[in-house]
Protein backbone atom coordinates (compact mmCIF):
# COMPACT_ATOMS: atom_id res chain seq x y z
CA UNK A 1 0.00 0.00 0.00
CA UNK A 2 1.38 3.37 -0.99
CA UNK A 3 0.58 5.92 2.13
CA UNK A 4 -0.70 9.37 1.36
CA UNK A 5 1.64 12.18 1.53
CA UNK A 6 -0.33 15.01 0.47
CA UNK A 7 -4.32 16.16 1.04
CA UNK A 8 -6.69 15.33 -1.50
CA UNK A 9 -9.88 16.93 -2.34
CA UNK A 10 -13.47 15.45 -1.84
CA UNK A 11 -14.33 13.08 -3.58
CA UNK A 12 -17.98 13.99 -4.20
CA UNK A 13 -20.27 16.89 -3.51
CA UNK A 14 -23.42 15.14 -3.36
CA UNK A 15 -24.77 12.65 -1.07
CA UNK A 16 -25.18 9.21 -1.94
CA UNK A 17 -27.55 8.11 0.79
CA UNK A 18 -29.99 10.74 2.30
CA UNK A 19 -32.13 10.34 4.64
CA UNK A 20 -35.80 12.34 4.85
CA UNK A 21 -38.81 11.67 7.67
CA UNK A 22 -41.52 13.95 8.21
CA UNK A 23 -44.96 14.01 9.46
CA UNK A 24 -47.57 12.37 7.17
CA UNK A 25 -49.18 14.34 4.12
CA UNK A 26 -46.57 16.41 4.42
CA UNK A 27 -44.65 16.08 0.80
CA UNK A 28 -41.97 13.35 1.22
CA UNK A 29 -43.56 11.69 -1.71
CA UNK A 30 -44.47 15.05 -4.09
CA UNK A 31 -40.71 16.34 -3.50
CA UNK A 32 -38.80 13.18 -4.45
CA UNK A 33 -41.57 12.77 -7.23
CA UNK A 34 -40.13 16.06 -8.94
CA UNK A 35 -36.77 14.90 -9.73
CA UNK A 36 -35.42 13.83 -12.69
CA UNK A 37 -34.67 10.45 -13.69
CA UNK A 38 -36.19 9.13 -10.02
CA UNK A 39 -37.51 5.91 -9.37
CA UNK A 40 -39.91 5.42 -6.48
CA UNK A 41 -40.06 2.36 -5.09
CA UNK A 42 -43.66 2.82 -3.43
CA UNK A 43 -44.25 0.32 -0.45
CA UNK A 44 -47.18 1.97 1.18
CA UNK A 45 -49.01 3.11 -1.76
CA UNK A 46 -48.88 6.44 -1.10
CA UNK A 47 -47.98 7.61 -4.85
CA UNK A 48 -51.66 7.29 -6.46
CA UNK A 49 -51.87 11.08 -6.39
CA UNK A 50 -48.28 12.38 -8.26
CA UNK A 51 -46.85 11.77 -11.24
CA UNK A 52 -43.67 9.65 -11.88
CA UNK A 53 -41.56 6.55 -12.46
CA UNK A 54 -43.51 4.49 -9.75
CA UNK A 55 -43.22 0.94 -9.16
CA UNK A 56 -45.53 -0.81 -6.33
CA UNK A 57 -44.15 -3.37 -4.17
CA UNK A 58 -46.58 -5.18 -1.86
CA UNK A 59 -45.13 -8.81 -1.22
CA UNK A 60 -41.21 -10.05 -0.64
CA UNK A 61 -41.67 -11.75 -4.19
CA UNK A 62 -42.00 -8.24 -5.95
CA UNK A 63 -39.03 -7.15 -3.68
CA UNK A 64 -36.64 -9.73 -4.85
CA UNK A 65 -38.25 -9.41 -8.72
CA UNK A 66 -37.37 -5.89 -8.44
CA UNK A 67 -33.86 -5.81 -7.38
CA UNK A 68 -33.22 -8.88 -10.31
CA UNK A 69 -34.68 -6.35 -12.73
CA UNK A 70 -32.61 -3.53 -11.76
CA UNK A 71 -29.31 -5.37 -11.44
CA UNK A 72 -30.20 -6.48 -14.90
CA UNK A 73 -31.02 -3.15 -16.53
CA UNK A 74 -27.81 -2.27 -15.18
CA UNK A 75 -25.91 -4.87 -17.44
CA UNK A 76 -28.09 -4.32 -20.98
CA UNK A 77 -26.90 -0.44 -20.12
CA UNK A 78 -23.20 -1.83 -20.28
CA UNK A 79 -22.22 -0.85 -16.68
CA UNK A 80 -24.17 2.36 -15.87
CA UNK A 81 -26.95 3.25 -13.32
CA UNK A 82 -30.45 2.66 -14.76
CA UNK A 83 -31.48 5.46 -12.76
CA UNK A 84 -30.05 8.51 -10.82
CA UNK A 85 -31.93 8.61 -8.54
CA UNK A 86 -33.99 5.87 -6.22
CA UNK A 87 -36.68 6.58 -3.73
CA UNK A 88 -37.71 4.06 -1.15
CA UNK A 89 -41.04 5.13 -0.11
CA UNK A 90 -41.29 3.99 3.00
CA UNK A 91 -38.89 2.39 5.61
CA UNK A 92 -41.56 1.79 7.86
CA UNK A 93 -43.47 -0.70 4.60
CA UNK A 94 -39.88 -1.95 3.88
CA UNK A 95 -38.75 -2.92 8.11
CA UNK A 96 -42.42 -5.02 7.75
CA UNK A 97 -41.71 -6.34 4.59
CA UNK A 98 -38.01 -7.10 5.89
CA UNK A 99 -39.10 -9.92 8.35
CA UNK A 100 -39.83 -12.50 5.72
CA UNK A 101 -35.51 -12.37 5.48
CA UNK A 102 -35.42 -11.68 9.32
CA UNK A 103 -37.11 -15.38 9.32
CA UNK A 104 -35.19 -17.22 6.59
CA UNK A 105 -32.03 -15.54 8.30
CA UNK A 106 -32.42 -16.86 11.83
CA UNK A 107 -33.45 -20.27 10.06
CA UNK A 108 -30.36 -20.68 8.74
CA UNK A 109 -28.74 -20.83 12.05
CA UNK A 110 -28.69 -24.08 14.61
CA UNK A 111 -31.17 -22.28 16.87
CA UNK A 112 -33.90 -21.56 14.59
CA UNK A 113 -33.68 -24.66 12.35
CA UNK A 114 -37.01 -25.58 13.54
CA UNK A 115 -38.59 -22.30 13.92
CA UNK A 116 -42.48 -22.28 13.48
CA UNK A 117 -43.29 -18.89 13.75
CA UNK A 118 -44.27 -16.07 11.36
CA UNK A 119 -42.09 -13.42 13.04
CA UNK A 120 -38.81 -13.39 15.20
CA UNK A 121 -39.33 -10.49 16.95
CA UNK A 122 -41.67 -13.01 18.94
CA UNK A 123 -38.02 -14.60 20.51
CA UNK A 124 -37.27 -14.47 23.95
CA UNK A 125 -35.37 -11.60 25.64
CA UNK A 126 -35.30 -9.21 22.12
CA UNK A 127 -33.31 -11.94 20.22
CA UNK A 128 -35.09 -11.87 17.25
CA UNK A 129 -34.21 -7.71 16.44
CA UNK A 130 -30.57 -9.53 15.49
CA UNK A 131 -32.10 -10.99 12.30
CA UNK A 132 -34.60 -8.08 11.58
CA UNK A 133 -32.13 -5.55 11.38
CA UNK A 134 -29.79 -7.75 9.12
CA UNK A 135 -32.70 -8.34 6.86
CA UNK A 136 -33.22 -4.27 6.98
CA UNK A 137 -30.23 -3.33 5.88
CA UNK A 138 -29.37 -6.69 3.79
CA UNK A 139 -32.66 -5.40 1.45
CA UNK A 140 -31.81 -1.40 1.95
CA UNK A 141 -28.39 -1.65 0.42
CA UNK A 142 -28.86 -3.65 -3.27
CA UNK A 143 -30.53 -0.23 -4.26
CA UNK A 144 -27.67 1.97 -3.80
CA UNK A 145 -25.83 -0.87 -6.42
CA UNK A 146 -28.43 0.72 -8.84
CA UNK A 147 -28.63 4.12 -8.35
CA UNK A 148 -26.26 7.66 -8.51
CA UNK A 149 -28.41 8.61 -5.31
CA UNK A 150 -30.46 7.09 -2.63
CA UNK A 151 -33.29 8.35 -1.28
CA UNK A 152 -35.03 7.01 1.79
CA UNK A 153 -38.55 8.10 3.13
CA UNK A 154 -39.76 7.83 6.75
CA UNK A 155 -42.50 8.52 8.94
CA UNK A 156 -41.60 10.79 12.07
CA UNK A 157 -41.28 9.40 15.46
CA UNK A 158 -41.46 12.07 18.41
CA UNK A 159 -40.54 11.00 22.00
CA UNK A 160 -40.97 13.31 24.96
CA UNK A 161 -37.81 13.60 27.02
CA UNK A 162 -36.28 15.56 30.18
CA UNK A 163 -33.62 16.30 31.78
CA UNK A 164 -34.93 16.95 35.40
CA UNK A 165 -35.41 20.62 34.89
CA UNK A 166 -36.72 21.33 31.40
CA UNK A 167 -38.79 18.88 28.76
CA UNK A 168 -38.64 18.93 25.51
CA UNK A 169 -39.74 16.68 22.09
CA UNK A 170 -37.12 14.64 20.15
CA UNK A 171 -37.70 14.95 16.50
CA UNK A 172 -35.93 11.25 14.71
CA UNK A 173 -37.13 8.97 11.57
CA UNK A 174 -39.32 6.36 13.27
CA UNK A 175 -37.37 2.55 12.90
CA UNK A 176 -36.95 0.30 15.55
CA UNK A 177 -34.17 0.15 18.21
CA UNK A 178 -30.49 -0.04 16.79
CA UNK A 179 -32.17 -0.53 13.41
CA UNK A 180 -32.20 3.61 13.26
CA UNK A 181 -28.56 3.84 14.77
CA UNK A 182 -27.09 1.77 12.16
CA UNK A 183 -29.32 3.46 9.06
CA UNK A 184 -28.47 6.99 10.71
CA UNK A 185 -24.62 6.03 10.87
CA UNK A 186 -24.96 4.51 7.19
CA UNK A 187 -26.70 7.70 5.90
CA UNK A 188 -24.60 10.64 4.44
CA UNK A 189 -27.46 13.12 5.18
CA UNK A 190 -30.18 13.48 7.36
CA UNK A 191 -33.39 15.57 6.49
CA UNK A 192 -36.75 16.45 8.65
CA UNK A 193 -39.37 17.28 5.88
CA UNK A 194 -42.18 19.87 6.62
CA UNK A 195 -44.37 22.49 5.47
CA UNK A 196 -44.24 26.07 6.18
CA UNK A 197 -47.13 28.06 4.62
CA UNK A 198 -47.00 27.29 0.53
CA UNK A 199 -43.42 26.02 0.81
CA UNK A 200 -41.93 22.59 1.46
CA UNK A 201 -38.88 22.38 3.60
CA UNK A 202 -35.67 20.14 4.61
CA UNK A 203 -34.19 20.96 7.64
CA UNK A 204 -30.73 20.00 8.17
CA UNK A 205 -30.08 21.62 11.07
CA UNK A 206 -29.05 19.26 14.48
CA UNK A 207 -30.52 20.46 17.72
CA UNK A 208 -31.27 18.59 21.10
CA UNK A 209 -34.44 17.92 19.68
CA UNK A 210 -34.07 17.75 16.01
CA UNK A 211 -32.08 14.54 15.10
CA UNK A 212 -30.32 15.81 11.11
CA UNK A 213 -27.67 16.36 10.33
CA UNK A 214 -25.24 15.90 6.84
CA UNK A 215 -21.37 15.63 5.64
CA UNK A 216 -22.17 17.61 2.65
CA UNK A 217 -20.64 21.17 3.58
CA UNK A 218 -23.36 22.78 1.28
CA UNK A 219 -26.12 21.52 3.52
CA UNK A 220 -24.80 21.45 7.21
CA UNK A 221 -26.97 23.65 9.30
CA UNK A 222 -29.54 24.23 6.68
CA UNK A 223 -33.22 24.81 6.23
CA UNK A 224 -34.07 24.90 2.50
CA UNK A 225 -37.16 24.86 0.15
CA UNK A 226 -37.40 22.83 -2.36
CA UNK A 227 -41.17 23.29 -3.33
CA UNK A 228 -43.52 25.76 -3.71
CA UNK A 229 -47.28 26.43 -4.34
CA UNK A 230 -49.22 29.05 -6.15
CA UNK A 231 -51.93 30.38 -5.07
CA UNK A 232 -53.70 27.94 -7.92
CA UNK A 233 -52.05 25.27 -5.91
CA UNK A 234 -49.70 24.54 -8.83
CA UNK A 235 -46.22 23.40 -7.34
CA UNK A 236 -42.65 24.07 -8.25
CA UNK A 237 -39.97 21.68 -7.27
CA UNK A 238 -36.56 23.11 -7.10
CA UNK A 239 -33.56 20.37 -6.15
CA UNK A 240 -30.87 21.78 -7.44
CA UNK A 241 -29.78 23.60 -3.85
CA UNK A 242 -29.29 20.06 -2.52
CA UNK A 243 -27.69 18.38 -5.40
CA UNK A 244 -25.01 19.70 -6.64
CA UNK A 245 -23.56 17.26 -9.04
CA UNK A 246 -22.50 19.22 -12.70
CA UNK A 247 -22.18 22.68 -11.33
CA UNK A 248 -19.55 23.75 -8.32
CA UNK A 249 -21.20 24.97 -5.96
CA UNK A 250 -19.74 28.66 -6.59
CA UNK A 251 -22.29 28.67 -9.78
CA UNK A 252 -24.95 26.83 -7.99
CA UNK A 253 -28.41 27.98 -7.57
CA UNK A 254 -28.84 30.49 -4.68
CA UNK A 255 -29.57 27.89 -1.63
CA UNK A 256 -33.87 29.76 -0.49
CA UNK A 257 -33.30 29.03 2.91
CA UNK A 258 -36.16 29.16 5.84
CA UNK A 259 -34.07 31.69 8.56
CA UNK A 260 -36.21 31.05 12.40
CA UNK A 261 -37.64 34.04 13.60
CA UNK A 262 -36.10 35.06 16.95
Amino acid sequence: MILPLKRRKALTVDSKRMLLFGSPKCGKTTIVSGLDDCLIVDLERGSNYVDGMIVPINTFAEYADLIKSLKQAKIDNGGKNPYKFIAIDTLTALEELSLVLAKQLYMATSMGVNFKGSDVRTLANGAGYLYTRQAFMKMLKPFEEVCDNLIMIGHIKEKELNSGTESWTEKSINLTGKTKDILCAWSDTIGMVYREDNMTCIDFSPSDSLIVGSRQKHLIGKKIVVAESDKDNNLKVDWSTIYLEGKSIKNANPVKEIIDEK
